[in-house]
């Protein structure tokens, strides 16, 4: 009787399923479909593209480098962007960089649709501009030679500059020349003040005064090596450095002649300016060494056997003692091996 009873509920509920349903029924699923198809148009698209038109999130770059006088759209993401070429932002001056944060960033992100999120509050981009320069050096060598035509000499000079930054930094889009003009010098004070045109030639991008001190240089012998003490100085050994007039000592060694040969008092260092109490002549006898003693006269030479009580070099006195007799004397260094000893110690070589 319960099977019976099952049964008959089956059948009523089928028959009750396979009937239509109401039209206003039917008709409701069209307009749910057509209610959400806003929302997929304003988040660009089920199929993921941003309003951009770009496909998926986007990549933002840590930093970059513009040759322009703005900053693009397209310059702050690694994918192509159908609106990159918008502009964003000023850029900075040549050689010179700024920061877009993390706020700023946001606000393009609403000002454009685009599809991405920062990783973190601090997220930013460093937008550098790319230059060419006119270095410090360059600046210096022309204005040198720019003041040696205008006082007409050939001396070698050092410019001081104090008025005036002599690194110029410029737009790619302009010839890194240089034009030094309206050159004045005062010969009591030895000032000096110019203009300096960049570019040499065409319309004037950086005209900026400078000023300084001229000195007159001279070229000194100095050391290519370290020297230990006691070590002989040779030709090879010697370079030659520029030093202002005005900062050379009074016994300064000038001349490689003053230097060659000589040994060092102390350890001398490679490219100093050397003075004459910094070295010493080269021992040419040693203590301990054996030399021959010799007097000389007019009608006569007299020698004998030596041995050296110390270093002396080459016309510097010397004490000696000589081997027969055991007793001193003091000669002065003719050679490596020869002491000459004056006519008033004949007879302390019997």
């Amino acid at each position: 009787m319960i099977r019976v009873a099952l049964l008959i509920l089956t059948l009523a509920l089928s028959a009750w399923l396979c009937f239509d349903l109401p039209a206003s029924a039917q008709d409701a699923t069209p307009a749910l479909a057509d209610a959400a198809a806003p929302a997929d148009a304003a988040d660009g698209g089920s199929d993921g593209n941003t309003a951009d038109g770009t496909a998926g999130g986007l990549t933002l770059k840590e930093s970059v480098m513009v040759n322009d006088d703005v900053v693009r759209l397209g310059d702050l993401f690694a994918e192509p962007l159908s609106m990159g070429d918008a502009t964003v932002a000023q850029a900075p001056l040549p050689g010179q960089t700024i920061v877009l944060d993390n706020r700023f960033l946001r606000s393009l992100v609403r000002a454009y649709q685009l599809d991405w999120e920062p990783k973190s509050k601090f997220q930013r981009v460093l937008v550098g501009r790319v230059a060419t320069h006119i270095d410090p050096a360059t600046v210096t060598q022309q204005m040198k030679d720019a003041l040696k035509s205008f006082l007409a000499t050939d001396k070698d000079v050092e410019l001081s500059f104090d008025v005036g930054d002599i690194d110029i930094v410029l737009p790619t889009n302009v010839s890194p020349t240089l034009s030094i003009q309206d050159i004045r010098f005062d010969p009591a004070s030895q000032r000096f003040a110019a203009q300096l045109v960049v570019p040499a030639n065409g319309p004037t991008v950086v005209n900026r005064l400078v000023a300084g001190t001229v000195y007159e240089t001279v070229q000194l012998p100095v050391l290519a090596r370290p020297v230990a003490p006691g070590e002989v100085i040779q030709l090879a050994d010697l370079d030659w450095l520029p030093v202002r007039v005005d900062r050379i000592s009074g016994n300064a060694a000038t001349d490689p002649k003053q230097l060659v040969g000589m040994t060092a008092r102390r350890p001398l260092r490679a490219g100093q300016m050397l003075r004459l109490s910094d070295i010493t002549m080269a021992a040419a006898i040693k203590r301990g060494s054996i030399v021959t003693l010799m007097v000389e006269t007019e009608n006569m030479t007299l020698t004998a056997q030596g041995r050296a009580l110390e270093d002396a070099a080459i016309g510097q006195p010397i004490r000696v003692v000589n081997t027969g007799s055991n007793k001193q004397l003091t000669g002065v260094v003719k050679d490596g091996t020869t002491v000459a000893i004056p006519i008033t110690g004949t007879m302390a070589l019997n």
